[in-house]
C-alpha cells in the first residue's frame, strides 16, 4: 500500500517536474534514435559526450535486462546542487532521466568508475530499460484505463531491487562502479564481521549509518548471488513473471522463480557473508592487524582529518546522522575542564564501589571527548574539505550557497575559531576544495563547472581565480582533480587525479606544469598527507582488496610502504607536525573512529588475497568491452513540443465551503517551460462550477501565466454560514508576470498582473463588468544555525479595479517571524489591510474559503483564503488576522490558531473569527524534485467559533491544489 502511494504521488509530481537549473535558459537539444539530450548551452562538450555513448550503452543495457522499447527518453543535463546524482522517472508515457555533471571523490560510495559519465548514464539507463516494461498482457479494462503511467516491474519493486539490480548492471557493462569497488567490499565485509548486516525489511530503508546505502550495495551483491546460485538469466525470468498477465506480488513472483521467499533466500545470503565476514577477519588477525590505538569512536561519518600547524588541535567534518553535519575541532591534549570532570567521575566511582554488592562498569576506552570548537550547518548548508589556515587560528573551508536562479554553487569561506565568525573568500567560484599555501596569502584549489574539472590558484584576498596550467602523461580533457595538497615549503602540489580510467597519485609544481605519478600498488582514495619531512606522501590504497594507508616517495622513486592492516579501511592520513604519530580514519559498522598510529612505524609485508572473496574484497578488475562513441547530430535550440506528454488531472477541494471537483487534462514539457491545465469543475456551495484553461510560460526571466475561466458560486447555499448576495456566476481571465530571485538564506518575488470578468449577480440585478490591476510582492528571510534559529516574511499586495462603474483600490501588507527550533517551527503572523474608493460587494474582503485552481489568484486578492472556514464568513473593507502556527520538524503537520475579521468603517466592529485545528500539508517546498507549479494536497480539522454570525462548529476539510 505504501508504495502504491508513492506512486501516486510520483504521478502527481511527474509530469510537473521542472530542471532545476532555470527553464528560461538557453537550452538545447541534441537527438538520438532514442534520446533526446537536454541541456543548457554552457554544458554542451559534456552533454555531447554522453549523447555519443548513449545509445551504445542503451543497446547493452537492453540486452542485459532482457528488454526493448522503442519509446524515447529524454534526457536532461544539469548540475543544481554541485553534487555527484543522477535520477530516473520511469513513466510509461514519457521516461527520462536527470544527470547532474559534478564527478564524485574517490573515497565516496560512487567514487570508482572507469568514465564517470558511462558509469552515470548505465545506472539510470538501467532503471528506465528495467522499469518501464509494461504489462505483457492487460487483465482487463481497469487496467487499460488506469491513470497510473507505470509498468508492473515500476509498481512492485522494493527499492533494494531498483537500486540493487542498476548497481549491478553498472558494474556488469562498465567493469567498475560499486560492484567492483573496495568500498561496497568494505563495507559489506566490516558490517559482516560486526554482525550488522541489515535485515531484509531494513534492506530498502534510508535510516541509520549507511542505511541508504544498503539497497545499492547489499542488494546488488544479493542478486548476484541469487544469479549465481539460480544460473545465469534468473533476474531476466523475474522481470518477466512480475510483468506477465499472472500478475501478483514481488514476493509471489520471487518465489515462482527461486522457490523461496525473498526474505527466506535473504536470511541465506546474510548468514553466508557474515560466516565469510567472520573467517576474512581470522585471516587478517593471523598475518597480524596493525590498527593504531582508538583516539575516538565516532558514530556516522567523519571525514577530512588534519592536526594543526602548530600540532595542538584536530580538525574533522563530522556528520552524526542524517541531517546533521558541522565542522569539528579537538584539542588533542585533554583539557583542564576534562581532567577535572573524569577525577570527579572517579571519585563518584569508588564511593559507589565501597558498597561490595557493586560491580564496577567497564571504562569506555577511548573516554568519548566531545569537541571544544563547532561550526554547524548555516541556512541548511554544511560545510566541507576544511583545511587548517597556517596560523592554526582558522580553517578554510567550503560551503553552498544559491546563485540568482536558486542553483546551488560551491564557494570558499574562512572560520575563525576564536570567536566563531565566517567570512565568504569566494562568490560563484564553483571552487569544491582548497588548500592554503604556507604563506596564507593563496590556496590550490579544485573547479568544478559543467562537468569540466581543473586545478586552480586562489587568491584568498580578492577571491579571486585562475587556472592553474598542467601538462604530462594524463593528457585527458575530461581528468578529474581532488584533495590537492600543497607541500610545507609550498612548492608542490600532491593531489589525487583520475586519467585514462582510474585514480591516481600525482605530483606537479605549484605554479603548474608537468604532472608526475607516485606509482601505488593499487587505487589510491582520499585525502594524501605530507610527511612531516616532506620527503613522502601518505594516501590510502587498496594494494589487497582493503584500503589500508600506504607510504610513498614523494619523488616517485622507491616503492610505497604498506603502513597499516585494518579489517574495515583506512582513509585520511594526517601526520602530526612532529612526525611521531599518524592519525586517520577506519570505516566500522557504526561509524568512522579516529585512530592513532606512532610514527615510525615498519612497512608491512603484502598479504594476497582469498580465492574465494565474494563480496568481501572487489573481484579481479577485468577490462569491460567499450561502449562504442558514434558521430551525433548537431544540436539545435530546445523545442517543447517533442517532450509534451497530455495526462489525466482529478484535484478536489471539501470543506465547510461546500465541494468541488476538477475533472481534465494538464500538459507539460520535460524542462519545464510550458505548463497548461485545462479542467472542468462540478461542485455545491460555494465550490465553482465550471471550468478552466491555464497556462504558464517560463521560458523568459519572467514568467507569464495566462488564465480564463467561467465560475458559478453559491455561497448562499452553504450550510454554516449563507451568503446569497455573493451568487453569481463569472467568466474571465487573467494575465499575470512573475519574477523572483534566490540568495543565500532567503528568496524575493514579484507578481504584477491585470484582468477583468463578466459577472451576473444570481440574486437579481443587471450584469456587470469588473476589472482590476494588482502586483504583490513577497520576501523571505533565514538564518539557522544547524536546525535551530529565524525567519521573517514580508507579503503585500495592491489593487486597483472597476465595478460596475464604481473605481476602488485595495491594499493588504502581511508579515510573520518564526523560530526554528530542533522538534518545530513556531510562527507568528499578520496582516491588515484596506479598501478605498467605492466597492461593491463583489470586491470586498471576504474572509474564509478553500483556495480554487478554477479561480485565478490574482483576480480575488480580496479574498482572505482558509479552506476551515466556510466562504464569506465576514465581509468589509477592512480586514486584520493574526495566526500562530507550530510546524512538527519530520513530519507535515501543522497546529494552527488563528483570529480573523473583517469590517467596514461606520459599522459596529465584529469579534474576531476564531480557529483552532491541525492540518497535515504536503506542498512543492516538502518535495525532492523542483516543479513547473503549485502544488498543495492537504487534510485538516478545526475547531471554529464566531459571534458574527454566530455559530459554534468543529469542521473537517480537504482538498488537492494544483496551479500551473
Amino acid at each position: 500500500m505504501a508504495r502504491r502511494v508513492l506512486f501516486l504521488t510520483l504521478v502527481l509530481i511527474g509530469s510537473r517536474f521542472a530542471a532545476a537549473q532555470s527553464p528560461s535558459a538557453a537550452w538545447r537539444t541534441i537527438e538520438t534514435a532514442h534520446f533526446r539530450v537536454h541541456f543548457p548551452a554552457p554544458f554542451a562538450p559534456w552533454a555531447r559526450r554522453a549523447a555519443a555513448s548513449i545509445e551504445s550503452i542503451h543497446e547493452r543495457v537492453s540486452e542485459a535486462v532482457g528488454f526493448r522499447s522503442g519509446r524515447s527518453i529524454d534526457l536532461l543535463v544539469e548540475d543544481p546542487a554541485a553534487t555527484a546524482n543522477g535520477m530516473a522517472f520511469p513513466f510509461l508515457d514519457r521516461p527520462f532521466i536527470v544527470l547532474w555533471t559534478s564527478p564524485p571523490e574517490p573515497e565516496s560510495g560512487i567514487g570508482d568508475w572507469t568514465d564517470w559519465m558511462e558509469d552515470l548514464v548505465t545506472h539510470e539507463v538501467t532503471h528506465i530499460v528495467h522499469l518501464t516494461r509494461p504489462r505483457n498482457r492487460s487483465r482487463g479494462i481497469l487496467a487499460r484505463l488506469s491513470p497510473l503511467p507505470f509498468g508492473p516491474v515500476a509498481l512492485n519493486s522494493p527499492r533494494w531491487v531498483a537500486e540493487g539490480y542498476a548497481t549491478l548492471i553498472e558494474g556488469a557493462l562498465t567493469g567498475a562502479g560499486r560492484p567492483a569497488s573496495s568500498y561496497r567490499a568494505m563495507v559489506l565485509r566490516r558490517f559482516a564481521i560486526e554482525g550488522k548486516l541489515p535485515g531484509y525489511a531494513a534492506l530498502s530503508g534510508t535510516s541509520g549509518w549507511l542505511g541508504g546505502s544498503m539497497a545499492y550495495l547489499v542488494g546488488s551483491s544479493f542478486l548476484e548471488w541469487l544469479e549465481a546460485k539460480e544460473g545465469r538469466g534468473a533476474l531476466q525470468k523475474l522481470w518477466k513473471r512480475m510483468a506477465s498477465r499472472r500478475g501478483g506480488s514481488f514476493p509471489s513472483a520471487f518465489r515462482a522463480v527461486f522457490g523461496k521467499s525473498p526474505s527466506d533466500l535473504y536470511d541465506r545470503f546474510r548468514a553466508e557473508v557474515t560466516a565469510a565476514g567472520i573467517e576474512e577477519e581470522k585471516r587478517l588477525a593471523a598475518a597480524g592487524l596493525v590498527e593504531g590505538e582508538p583516539w575516538q569512536r565516532l558514530p556516522g561519518g567523519t571525514l577530512s582529518l588534519q592536526i594543526s600547524p602548530d600540532g595542538t588541535k584536530l580538525l574533522a567534518r563530522r556528520d552524526p546522522k542524517r541531517g546533521e553535519s558541522f565542522l569539528a575541532v579537538w584539542p588533542l591534549e585533554e583539557t583542564v575542564r576534562e581532567r577535572e570532570s573524569e577525577e570527579r567521575r572517579r571519585r563518584r566511582e569508588a564511593e559507589i564501589l565501597r558498597d561490595p554488592n557493586e560491580v564496577a562498569d567497564r571504562p569506555e576506552v577511548p573516554r568519548p571527548r566531545p569537541p571544544k570548537w563547532r561550526l554547524p550547518t548555516a541556512n541548511g548548508f554544511a560545510a566541507g574539505n576544511p583545511r587548517w589556515m597556517p596560523d592554526g587560528k582558522s580553517v578554510l573551508f567550503t560551503r553552498r550557497a544559491p546563485d540568482s536562479d536558486g542553483v546551488l554553487r560551491l564557494d570558499l569561506f574562512s572560520w575563525r575559531l576564536s570567536d566563531g565568525s565566517v567570512h565568504r573568500v569566494t562568490r560563484l567560484a564553483d571552487v569544491v576544495e582548497a588548500d592554503p599555501a604556507p604563506i596564507g596569502q593563496r590556496a590550490i584549489g579544485v573547479r568544478s563547472r559543467y562537468g569540466v574539472s581543473e586545478l586552480v590558484r586562489v587568491d584568498l584576498a580578492s577571491g579571486a581565480t585562475r587556472a592553474l596550467p598542467v601538462a604530462g602523461a594524463s593528457e585527458d580533457p575530461w581528468r578529474v582533480w581532488s584533495h590537492p595538497r600543497l607541500s610545507r615549503d609550498g612548492g608542490t602540489v600532491a593531489a589525487l587525479l583520475h586519467a585514462q580510467g582510474r585514480w591516481r597519485l600525482v605530483t606537479l609544481p605549484a605554479e603548474g606544469g608537468e604532472i608526475r605519478e607516485v606509482p601505488l600498488p593499487g587505487s589510491p582514495a582520499g585525502e594524501p598527507a605530507w610527511s612531516a619531512d616532506g620527503s613522502r606522501l601518505d594516501v590510502a590504497a587498496d594494494r589487497e582488496g582493503i584500503w589500508n594507508l600506504e607510504s610513498a616517495d614523494a619523488r616517485g622513486g622507491a616503492s610505497s610502504e604498506l603502513l597499516t592492516r585494518v579489517t574495515g579501511g583506512a582513509l585520511a592520513p594526517a601526520p602530526a607536525p612532529d612526525g611521531k604519530a599518524l592519525f586517520f580514519l577506519e570505516i566500522t559498522a557504526r561509524g568512522v573512529d579516529v585512530r592513532r598510529l606512532v610514527l615510525p612505524a615498519p612497512g608491512l609485508a603484502s598479504l594476497g588475497r582469498r580465492a574465494e572473496a565474494f563480496p568481501l574484497l572487489p573481484p579481479e578488475r577485468a577490462p569491460a568491452a567499450p561502449f562504442t562513441r558514434s558521430d551525433v547530430a548537431p544540436d539545435r535550440p530546445y523545442r517543447i513540443w517533442p517532450s509534451r506528454v497530455i495526462r489525466p488531472l482529478a484535484t478536489w477541494s471539501i470543506g465547510p465551503d461546500g465541494s468541488a471537483w476538477q475533472i481534465g487534462v494538464e500538459g507539460s514539457d520535460v524542462v519545464g517551460r510550458l505548463d497548461w491545465v485545462a479542467a472542468a469543475s462540478i461542485g455545491n456551495a460555494a465550490g465553482p462550477r465550471g471550468g478552466s484553461l491555464a497556462l504558464s510560460w517560463r521560458g523568459f526571466p519572467v514568467a507569464l501565466s495566462a488564465q480564463l475561466f467561467s465560475a458559478l458560486e453559491r455561497p448562499g447555499r452553504q450550510q454554516v454560514v449563507h451568503r446569497p448576495e455573493l451568487d453569481a456566476d463569472r467568466v474571465g481571465g487573467f494575465l499575470d508576470a512573475s519574477w523572483g530571485r534566490a540568495f543565500s538564506g532567503g528568496r524575493i518575488r514579484v507578481d504584477a498582473g491585470g484582468g477583468a470578468s463578466r459577472v451576473e449577480p444570481l440574486e437579481g440585478g443587471r450584469d456587470f463588468d469588473r476589472a482590476l490591476f494588482s502586483v504583490r510582492g513577497r520576501a523571505a528571510l533565514r538564518r539557522l544555525r544547524v536546525r535551530s534559529g529565524f525567519g521573517v516574511e514580508l507579503d503585500g499586495s495592491a489593487s486597483a479595479g472597476r465595478t460596475d462603474r464604481h473605481s476602488w483600490n485595495q491594499f493588504v501588507a502581511g508579515g510573520g517571524i518564526s523560530a526554528f527550533l530542533p522538534m518545530a517551527r513556531l510562527t507568528a503572523s499578520g496582516r491588515a489591510g484596506n479598501t478605498g474608493g467605492s466597492p461593491t460587494r463583489f470586491d470586498l474582503f471576504s474572509l474564509g474559503g478553500a483556495p480554487s485552481a478554477v479561480l485565478p489568484e490574482g483576480l480575488d486578492r480580496n479574498r482572505i483564503e482558509l479552506a476551515a472556514l466556510p466562504a464569506a464568513v465576514q465581509l468589509g473593507e477592512r480586514v486584520e488576522s493574526l495566526r500562530g502556527e507550530a510546524a512538527l520538524r519530520g513530519l507535515p503537520l501543522v497546529l494552527y490558531g488563528e483570529r480573523l475579521r473583517a469590517w467596514t468603517p461606520g459599522a459596529p466592529k465584529p469579534d474576531p473569527v476564531r480557529v483552532v485545528g491541525a492540518e497535515l500539508r504536503i506542498d512543492e517546498g516538502l518535495l525532492p524534485v523542483s516543479l513547473s507549479g503549485g502544488l498543495a494536497l492537504y487534510a485538516g480539522v478545526a475547531r471554529i467559533r464566531s459571534t458574527s454570525p454566530r455559530f459554534d462548529t468543529t469542521r473537517g476539510y480537504a482538498g488537492l491544489l494544483y496551479r500551473p
